[in-house]
């Protein structure tokens, strides 16, 4: 991590990112290569203390977010949202602080349900028009 991160993992979502404290509600926007999904300030310390996180939209047939806005993350849905997250290293998780989601973090607005968006795609997902399960 950054020298002003830490390595976070919130409660009821695999894997772990770093994370700088939040200034104010603001965050810092510098975010890794590949990644689109926005810096929010949406978590919280057991001690009250928050923290920035990359907010994406779960989805059901790309892992890495509805837009792969979590580049070479993984977007872990948790409430209505998604948090993107990097599978943790051997020994990682220990050295982890624990967060929580915070309560005031209001779900992503509404997106037209997901569709592959190529042929040949997991039927999960829904199928072209001219395609059949």
């Amino acid at each position: 991590c950054e020298s002003d991160e830490q390595a976070i993992q919130v409660q009821g979502v695999s894997g772990n990112f770093c994370s700088p404290k939040c200034s104010g509600s603001s965050c810092p926007g510098d975010v890794p290569d590949g990644v689109t999904a926005k810096p929010q300030c949406a978590l919280r310390s057991p001690t009250g203390d928050s923290s920035c996180a990359l907010l994406c939209r779960p989805s059901s047939w790309r892992g890495n977010g509805a837009n792969g806005e979590c580049g070479t993350g993984t977007c872990q849905a948790i409430r209505d949202i998604g948090l993107c997250t990097y599978a943790a290293a051997d020994g990682e998780a220990a050295v982890a602080n624990k967060f929580l989601l915070a309560s005031s973090v209001p779900a992503l607005p509404a997106v037209k349900v997901e569709t592959n968006p190529t042929h040949y795609g997991d039927p999960a997902g829904g199928c072209e028009s001219d395609e059949q399960a």
